[in-house]
């Protein structure tokens, strides 16, 4: 089975990103990701989507997302049409931090790929034909940004991007507000964690989020992001400090109750054990590095 990377489509690693128009009318046979995600949009059509070796049909309005690591392909395509948008996820996100406090994007663009590789499951979002013309215009907006690459074309393919992950997430919500579907739970409790990670957080309260069990919630929080939920709060309240120690002036102590803290020693050494560097050093390096520039 083939291999895919992004620099079969793109050179530019400064902007690691590339769009396109697929036009089915023959079988594609399952490949891997190497080293980006996949946004798919369907367009028009309908084929049967194969994930590692499962079938699953899908139609016009379905929106998925292919992670890193899993193989897919398409058989049967009956007038189908398709856009791929293909990124680098780290990239991504270092451009859309508040995002993950949504609970659509946690589900869409987070939790369904991961299931994806480990599990057999079909997408779960399928747009309306109103939404779907919307979509349709920005993958057209983004496109044609990418085609003639003027000046400030980064930036307002980025600017159409961000709107078209904003508005699936909200889709997602929207549709699948009714349904019983585990990883939308999963993904509200994950959006409260990330809206509320300075303050003091109960495993219940996040398990009551997700209408789930302090234990299944456990169990199934890990599954999907390979940590547990305190270790979770944990590197978010630490990336905070990182941020705070860079821009402000505060003292350590201070800087540790503004992360969430209670105690700044146990603050000073859980940052150690995670950066491998005390809180002071990190902002002196900062600072350091900050003159030379």
């Amino acid at each position: 089975m083939d291999y895919m990377f992004l620099y079969f489509f793109t050179r530019d690693h400064s902007f690691p990103f590339f769009i396109q128009y697929g036009y089915h009318d023959y079988n594609m046979p399952e490949h891997f990701h190497y080293d980006f995600f996949e946004l798919v949009i369907v367009l028009n059509g309908t084929a049967t989507h194969i994930v590692n070796s499962e079938e699953f049909f899908i139609k016009k309005g379905d929106v998925f997302v292919c992670s890193k690591e899993i193989s897919h392909g398409y058989k049967d395509p009956i007038n189908f049409k398709i856009i791929n948008i293909m990124y680098e996820p780290e990239k991504f996100h270092e451009i859309c931090n508040d995002i993950k406090k949504s609970s659509g994007y946690q589900a869409l663009f987070v939790l369904e790929p991961f299931y994806r590789k480990k599990h057999s499951f079909s997408n779960t979002l399928s747009l309306p034909v109103s939404s779907l013309e919307y979509v349709a215009e920005l993958g057209a907006s983004i496109y044609k940004e990418y085609q003639d690459k003027n000046q400030g074309y980064q930036t307002m393919i980025y600017s159409h991007f961000m709107e078209m992950v904003v508005y699936l997430s909200r889709q997602y919500v929207i549709v699948n507000e009714h349904s019983q579907d585990i990883l939308l739970h999963l993904a509200k409790a994950v959006s409260f964690l990330e809206d509320n990670y300075l303050t003091p957080i109960k495993l219940e309260d996040l398990a009551d989020e997700a209408h789930l069990s302090v234990r299944h919630f456990n169990r199934i929080f890990k599954e999907n992001y390979e940590t547990t939920p305190i270790n979770y709060i944990l590197q978010l309240r630490l990336n905070h400090a990182c941020s705070l120690l860079k821009k402000s002036k505060l003292c350590i102590a201070d800087i540790a109750a503004e992360s969430g803290f209670e105690d700044s020693n146990y603050f000073s050494r859980q940052f150690k054990k995670f950066f491998n560097i005390t809180p002071k050093e990190y902002r002196k390096n900062f600072q350091h590095l900050h003159i030379r520039d």
